[in-house]
């Protein structure tokens, strides 16, 4: 017999259970925590219950499914769309899409499981469809294609989800047959059009009592109410309870900043609560989504010492070990990403060979396989690929993965594979990718228990699993729109669900109703002490969100924000209570010190340097920029190496024309080099250079540009030449290097204590093979070059290094008197930079406008300049200057090390 009784509050509850017969009868929940506390009060009334005293309704369809189809399995959903993924994927002509759309037909599955798995729905649809010919453009091939993949994974893999036991039960007519223990069934929102229709089938051999919930305002919930109405027509009997006088209760309406606000606000809360005497057993915080908040709440009642029934748990993927053996599975599978083979590689000893600075620039792009080769030491531990051709099967994958485990903790991937092995039989075949991919998502999915929950602490819980009569103390958070309203991931219209519906009885879940926006006003109107409804007006992320209808509904001021109450860590962030203890004081002392060092309010201290770093012209220059990009350089030795990319980087271009420069200039220099000559000089650079490029068939366009390069070059050096016929290269890539005290300026050649190692590398140096020298610098373009007038002023100190060098005669083999200084600009051949013009005529051509300032004495008034910078930025960095002073602050913004700068405005 088949009994609906009107539930108006859930206290009403409390009558029927005082009737209830836990050893005969069972009694139907929706979710786990409301079947573990209506145990608890079983126990204490009866002493005992039976497993079916108390079900799940998921558990029901479970055994009646197991009953009525035992050779059927229950999978997870990732495993079935693993499967799903295989099947679209052999019949991607058929279907006309492939394994790509997966998570759209996945999605029609659920959404449309009722019509799919009803004997006469696919017919019921294709008449509906006639008559709503918009609505068959917009989803009827999406439709068809769910239903071809579903039945294939009924009736040739037999398996099916959670979610689908329902509709799939309708083909089915002795339901009745299989379960004969009386029902009280308590599902509130959560109930389907088909779950009614097992329930009034079951009751015609048992009876089934059926709280329907008949609040004031179901009106505004017809569509999601639908199930009780259908039932209550056909109920044989419709009792009516006393009604309840609703108690007075406290209600607050507040208003965050964002979710941390709420956090914060809510902990405070509880434990001013828990301070006046309330049990924690009689405090709640709900949530939509109550995982969302759980990692930062957890943290802040811990802090509290706060008890929580909700165990701590951790994902599966948040273990090194398990992150590790995915990427080393990922990246053995030709699933190349940059992260990947970061991890699996630093995992193994020979990245000892490495430095983390190479591996990046080598592999930050990856494409193919083949880019493994950049490097010899990544190649030889990745080189061998797992065989990805052909099917496994479950124990074939099984096997291989396990071989690439190799951590001694093996109670995580026994959880893990426990769930493979329970979802997929030994006879399951499927190709390498869908198995990882299926382990992955058990491993996103799969959670393991760090500590169990107090049974008599507060109770965290998500808002469908909310209805306790101990909670008296009620706390709601995430109150928004977004985390109350179901996506709708089909192309179903809200108005496809009203007219499927009208037209052919089919009651879809509509996501434009949400069941816990139902289950929400609900839990407002339970029996309570104190109830407090919060709004964030950001997630943790910062992104905006917007109120609930319900949470705008309430009597309050919804538009002043709330300052949070203040929890134990603001208390210990002001607290003196550590005061006295030496070694408390003296980091409270540092953090503070280091705090106002941030807000640039403090200088930082200068570097003990216990070795004077090595000098060259453009660690000068990045010092005179900024003393931190020289510690980050020359201290701190770190570096930023290009990426091996499409892009051929600027570094890789420099080297090559400078190399290929070198050859060309050597002495007899000839100028009629060929293609070919050039070619195979190119290519020799590019194995002496160790070029690498991420595509080998970038290099020939590459090559062919410079082929065209060297031709000009050598053109216009012998324009160059035959109007200045005294020029030859008397130096090529001239290395040199000496040790300096900047207090004495003493210069020696052999290493000295207090001395500065002064090394470095002069392009090129021309001359007339008696006494006169010009120092050329190559450059790519004339961008960022100043006149030699603002050479101090810019910081440009390298062709002045390199003239002081030469005139202090602490160049091998090259000596005379320099007399020009240029940056030698190989997109135009351009020269630029300074020259004495009393010289001019010899190695050089004479301005077309006078330039004051090119003279003898201008040169000497620079080295004398530049002698005075060069100790006192030498003077400066022995002393150990380190601080973040950019001369310029537009810098910051292009600057490789901002990540790693301590500069106040960078805070």
């Amino acid at each position: 017999m088949l009994q609906v009784i009107p539930i108006e509050s859930r206290t009403q509850i409390a009558q029927i259970f005082a009737n209830y017969n836990p050893r005969s009868q069972s009694w139907l929940v929706s979710d786990l925590r409301t079947k573990f506390e209506l145990q608890q009060k079983i126990l204490a009334r009866e002493g005992q219950y039976v497993d079916e005293s108390v079900l799940r309704a998921s558990d029901l369809w479970k055994i009646l499914l197991k009953r009525l189809d035992p050779g059927l399995r229950l999978v997870s959903d990732p495993f079935a769309r693993s499967l799903l993924r295989t099947i679209m994927d052999e019949n991607a002509e058929v279907l006309g899409v492939n394994s790509s759309a997966e998570d759209t037909v996945f999605s029609y599955i659920d959404q449309m499981a009722a019509v799919l798995f009803h004997p006469e729905g696919t017919s019921r649809l294709e008449e509906w469809f006639e008559t709503h010919p918009e609505s068959k453009n917009r989803w009827r091939d999406w439709y068809l294609r769910a239903r071809f993949c579903a039945l294939k994974l009924l009736q040739d893999h037999r398996v099916i989800t959670a979610d689908w036991i329902t509709a799939y039960l309708q083909n089915f007519n002795e339901l009745e047959r299989v379960w004969d223990i009386p029902l009280i069934v308590d599902l509130s929102g959560e109930i389907s059009r088909v779950e009614a229709e097992i329930l009034r089938v079951l009751s015609r051999s048992v009876d089934v009592i059926v709280l329907e919930p008949n609040p004031s305002w179901k009106k505004d919930f017809h569509f999601l109410l639908k199930p009780y109405e259908d039932l209550r027509q056909q109920s044989q009997k419709v009792q009516e309870l006393p009604s309840v006088v609703k108690k007075e209760k406290r209600q607050d309406v507040m208003r965050f900043s964002g979710m941390l606000a709420e956090i914060k606000h809510s902990v405070g809360q509880v434990r001013e609560w828990l301070d006046e005497g309330k049990s924690a057993e009689s405090i709640a915080i709900v949530a939509p989504d109550i995982e969302t908040y759980w990692p930062v709440l957890q943290s802040y009642l811990q802090e509290e010492g706060i008890p929580v029934q909700k165990d701590i748990t951790h994902k599966a993927q948040s273990l090194p070990s398990v992150t590790r053996w995915l990427a080393l599975l990922r990246s053995k599978s030709g699933r190349l990403s940059s992260s990947d083979l970061e991890i699996s590689f630093f995992d193994k000893e020979e990245s000892q060979e490495l430095r983390y600075e190479e591996f990046r620039s080598l592999f930050k792009s990856l494409y193919v396989n083949e880019d493994l080769a950049r490097n010899e030491t990544v190649y030889k531990v990745f080189h061998e690929q797992l065989d990805l051709t052909g099917i496994l099967s479950r124990d074939e994958f099984v096997a291989k993965a396990l071989m690439y485990w190799n951590s001694a903790e093996t109670d995580i991937v026994q959880v893990i594979l426990r769930e493979l092995l329970q979802n997929a039989v030994s006879s399951t075949k499927l190709i390498w990718k869908e198995w990882l991919s299926y382990l992955e998502s058990i491993v996103a999915a799969k959670e393991y228990t760090l500590e169990k929950g107090h049974p008599r602490g507060i109770m965290v819980t998500k808002l469908m699993s909310a209805h306790s009569e101990k909670a008296q103390y009620r706390i709601f958070v995430g109150l928004t729109d977004e985390a109350l309203r179901a996506r709708n991931k089909t192309q179903l219209s809200g108005q496809d669900y009203f007219e499927l519906a009208k037209d052919i009885g089919f009651y879809l879940d509509n996501p434009d109703q949400s069941d816990l926006d139902f289950e929400l006003r609900l839990l407002a109107e339970a029996e309570s002490i104190h109830d407090i409804f919060c709004f964030g007006a950001t997630d943790l992320s910062g992104s905006l969100c917007s109120p609930c209808t319900f949470w705008m509904s309430l009597s309050g001021d919804h538009e002043s924000l709330n300052l949070p109450k203040e929890t134990r860590w603001d208390e210990l962030q002001h607290s003196d209570q550590t005061a006295g203890r030496p070694w408390v004081d003296a980091r409270k002392e540092n953090i503070e010190r280091r705090i106002q060092q941030d807000m640039g309010k403090m200088e930082l201290e200068n570097i003990q340097v216990p070795n004077l770093p090595r000098i060259s012209a453009s660690s000068v220059e990045s010092f005179l920029e900024c003393p931190f990009v020289f510690a980050a350089q020359r201290y701190f030795k770190l570096k930023d190496l290009p990426d091996i990319d499409l892009d051929v980087d600027h570094r890789t271009r420099g080297q090559l024309a400078h190399a290929l420069f070198e050859k060309l200039t050597a002495e007899p220099m000839r100028f009629n080099w060929t293609a070919e000559e050039l070619d195979q000089v190119l290519e020799e650079i590019k194995t002496e250079k160790k070029l690498l490029f991420a595509d080998d068939r970038l290099w020939k366009p590459f090559k062919k540009k410079h082929i065209h390069l060297g031709q000009r070059f050598l053109d216009f050096e012998k324009r160059w030449r035959d109007e200045f016929k005294k020029t030859r290269t008397l130096a090529r890539e001239k290395r040199f290097e000496f040790y300096l005290d900047p207090v004495t300026e003493e210069i020696s050649r052999e290493p000295k204590d207090n001395c500065f190692r002064i090394s470095g590398q002069i392009d090129r140096i021309d001359g007339d093979g008696v006494s006169q020298l010009v120092v050329l610098d190559y450059k790519s373009s004339a961008g960022g070059i100043s006149s030699h007038a603002s050479w101090f002023k810019n910081r440009e100190l390298q062709l002045l290094f390199y003239m002081w060098v030469i005139e202090k005669g602490l160049l091998e083999d090259v000596g005379g008197e320099v007399i020009g200084l240029f940056y030698y600009v190989f997109r135009n051949f351009e020269r630029k930079g300074f020259k004495i013009e009393d010289f001019a005529g010899g190695l050089f051509p004479s301005s077309k406008r006078k330039d004051k300032n090119a003279t003898a004495e201008s040169k000497e008034k620079y080295l004398s300049e530049f002698s005075t910078v060069l100790m006192g930025t030498l003077d400066r960095i022995k002393k150990g200057e380190s601080q973040a002073k950019p001369t310029d602050f537009k810098t910051c913004s292009g600057c490789e090390w901002r990540r790693q700068c301590r500069a106040p405005h960078l805070n």
